[in-house]
């Protein structure tokens, strides 16, 4: 039965199409819309996902972003640096293209994507003039107006197909071609869509405006116009008018607002490309014709990288000239193992009395881990933890070790790991054990070798080391 109405779009496009990104949107937003979060627990929601990990440093490490061009290696760092507002953009933006540009993209697919980076860019240049601080914010805003839109030509199959063909009928306006295959309006499908989804007052102002607009929603709805009449021509009469509003705003004259305005429509295709959506350049008007980007490889198998080691333990080394602090560099580490030598399942456990429980966790299956990775470590438990806190160096449990002493595998450490070869080592402080790193390749790689303990060795001295740094300078 063919979807219809404003509840049952929703309820499709939320719960059937696009439920990953729905999940880790709300996620997000809330995540950033709380006084409690901390860099580390941003960092890990968006290494859960190889994909989007890559995507966030990539961007990071742009020129809008990073115009310095120092580095930044680690997701930890993007936050601290960028900021969590800014990190969102980066995460919600390449979520979106991520989810919503197939392999064959519909072209209104495309022309509903290439307005929202023009908007988005517009937006942000124009909200610069009167509140820097929320630039990101309204990025978001003007990236998302048309979300309903956009879900909708990505995912509504042959509903699209009949929408295409109601729009291209002579005399048929848009309303009534949406009212007769849709029963409702893409605007009502966002505005759903941002309650749900928790996407923000400006975003949710901007699509019912309040009687009195605060600046950053006029920026939103101003960079929308530019967007919508930049397609009729920069000399265009609703350009024209559009311009003076601009010149109002931004208290420029009019030849300096359509610069301004130019210049940002170029920039808004150099943004497409670093999000990779190069597709819809073409479309944004002014824009610079720019080659497609070659399609990235899939990153859900680890593998080793020491390029991304050596840049991690070089930060990490400069743990007190960067003022990092305890939980950032073992959030660090943590992604040391997991992107830089390929360990797949990774927890850094805080040890507490004769207790150790997970704090930091990244890898495939491990959603429930921290409930459940919880375990006694006192003088009379004998398991491969209490093994690997005795030996006092990092071990390597391999699978004929597992054999000859099946004793240290209790049934709740199998229930939850397996028999699984891994890595594990303690770390300590002042002769206090604080940490304890475990990790393994159980998911998509294989077993493990001397080269990936050798760098497992490596992180756990270095982690050693800048926290013992830490802990002096308190002193």
């Amino acid at each position: 039965m063919a979807t219809k109405g404003l509840k049952s779009w929703v309820k499709r496009l939320s719960q059937v199409e696009l439920p990953v990104l729905a999940g880790v949107v709300k996620e997000l937003n809330e995540l950033t819309g709380s006084d409690d979060v901390d860099v580390n627990q941003l960092s890990e929601v968006i290494l859960r996902d190889a994909n989007l990990t890559s995507q966030v440093l990539r961007i990071a490490n742009s020129a809008h972003y990073n115009p310095s061009s120092f580095p930044i290696n680690t997701v930890s760092r993007a936050v601290v640096l960028i900021g969590f507002t800014g990190v969102r953009a980066i995460c919600i933006s390449s979520m979106v293209i991520d989810s919503l540009l197939g392999n064959e993209p519909r072209e209104r697919l495309l022309e509903s994507m290439a307005k929202a980076f023009h908007a988005a860019v517009q937006s942000r240049s124009l909200i610069r003039r009167t509140n820097d601080e929320v630039k990101e914010e309204v990025f978001i805003a003007a990236l998302l107006y048309h979300l309903g839109d956009m879900s909708f030509w990505a995912c509504a199959g042959e509903s699209a197909d009949e929408l295409d063909a109601a729009l291209q009928k002579e005399g048929m306006s848009v309303r009534d071609a949406m009212t007769e295959v849709l029963g409702t309006s893409f605007k009502a499908i966002t505005r759903e869509l941002a309650n749900i989804w928790k996407l923000g007052d400006t975003l949710r102002e901007a699509l019912d405006p309040p009687k009195t607009l605060p600046p950053r929603v006029v920026a939103v709805l101003m960079g929308e116009e530019i967007s919508r009449n930049a397609i009729k021509g920069w000399d265009s009469q609703e350009m024209g008018e559009t311009l003076y509003k601009v010149a109002r705003f931004t208290g420029l004259d009019f030849s300096q607002a359509k610069s301004m305005v130019k210049e940002a429509a170029d920039e808004a295709a150099s943004v497409a490309l670093t999000y990779g959506a190069s597709r819809v350049c073409h479309l944004i008007p002014g824009s610079k014709q720019i080659e497609q980007a070659a399609p990235e490889e899939d990153l859900r198998i680890l593998k080793s990288d020491p390029q991304v080691q050596l840049s991690i333990l070089r930060e990490m080394s400069n743990a007190i000239s960067e003022n990092l602090d305890v939980n950032t560099v073992l959030q660090m580490a943590l992604e040391g193992l997991h992107r830089g030598i390929g360990l797949e399942r990774v927890i850094v456990s805080f040890i507490q009395k004769n207790t150790m429980f997970a704090r930091y966790i990244l890898g495939e299956g491990t959603e429930d881990w921290r409930e459940r990775f919880n375990f006694t470590i006192g003088p009379h438990d004998d398991n491969i933890f209490t093994y690997s806190i005795k030996e006092r160096e990092p071990v390597w449990i391999t699978a004929p070790f597992i054999e000859r002493h099946k004793h240290l595998l209790s049934p709740d450490i199998v229930a939850l790991l397996g028999k699984t070869p891994c890595f594990i080592s303690v770390i300590s402080i002042k002769g206090r054990d604080v940490a304890l790193f475990y990790a393994d390749r159980s998911d998509f790689g294989g077993s493990l070798n001397d080269q990936q303990f050798e760098s497992f060795r490596h992180f756990v001295l270095q982690t050693q080391s800048s926290l013992e740094l830490i802990a002096n300078k308190k002193n």
